[in-house]
């Protein structure tokens, strides 16, 4: 690489050291590959404009990792997910190139695509405190205690059952999205303590709270695997369909 060549040695040295430790020797040699590949792409997207100025124009980058391997899919996202917006930022002000105002990167999973990764550029800059459009989950497989549920708080829980107790009958959860205890073959594969749906910044974002079946969201065809245990989850959009194991809702805007 030129523009990066320095602060990209320093990135790659400490990506390496993390995921060895993380993930493995094997594993960590297979992610620097494309977290490199990922490097290089971007470097190609700099501009040189009057003077010698070098601009990324672009406000927001969508990255998707790509396996049909739902393993594979999940440790690119615990490997790049928190990581890879701060280290693109990094490489790009080590090469003195400009970005701009409020940028933002984010990081999914896909079972299909262009291998290993793909990467969407939008030069429109995002609006500044956006503020979250009231949206809805209409339940179309399983059976839950009603067929629609409004999204108006900050966390919304989901599972099988109201309420979850310690050994001493202490409750440690509350389910807002409740599929019945026995009431089908769906409703079997949902995990006591599910999923929650977070809605921060404007956005609506699906966690997996290391449910036995998983979470998994469908989008314009293709499957989109939400890591288990991840804080950060998955960006939801508006007509995705979310499979907590197979049971399923879709997610839309009011």
């Amino acid at each position: 690489m030129n523009l990066f060549s320095d602060i990209e040695k320093s990135i790659e040295r400490g990506f390496r050291r993390w995921t060895e430790r993380a993930f493995g020797p094997a594993n960590s040699d297979e992610l620097l590959l494309v977290h490199r590949g990922i490097l290089e792409e971007i470097e190609t997207k700099i501009q040189t404009v009057a003077r010698g100025k070098r601009i990324f124009p672009y406000a927001q980058l969508v990255v998707t990792l790509v396996s049909p391997d739902p393993d594979r899919r999940a440790l690119y996202q615990a490997a790049f997910g928190e990581r890879l917006e701060a280290e693109i930022t990094d490489a790009l002000r080590g090469a003195r190139c400009e970005i701009p105002r409020g940028f933002t990167m984010e990081v999914q999973t896909a079972e299909t695509g262009p291998q290993p990764f793909a990467i969407e550029y939008n030069a429109g800059r995002p609006a500044a405190a956006p503020v979250a459009t009231a949206c809805r989950l209409t339940i179309t497989r399983g059976k839950a205690q009603q067929d629609e549920y409004t999204l108006d708080r900050p966390r919304t829980n989901i599972g099988r059952l109201a309420e979850l107790a310690d050994s001493e009958q202490r409750v440690v959860r509350r389910n807002d999205v409740v599929f019945e205890e026995g009431a089908d073959e769906a409703n079997a594969t949902v995990s006591r303590k599910h999923a929650h749906i977070l809605q921060e910044t404007g956005e609506y974002r699906i966690c997996d709270d290391g449910s036995e079946f998983g979470t998994r969201l469908f989008r314009e065809g293709r499957s989109i695997e939400v890591p288990p245990g991840n804080r950060r989850g998955e960006k939801l959009k508006p007509g995705d369909e979310i499979y907590f194991g197979r049971a399923c809702a879709r997610f839309d805007r009011l």
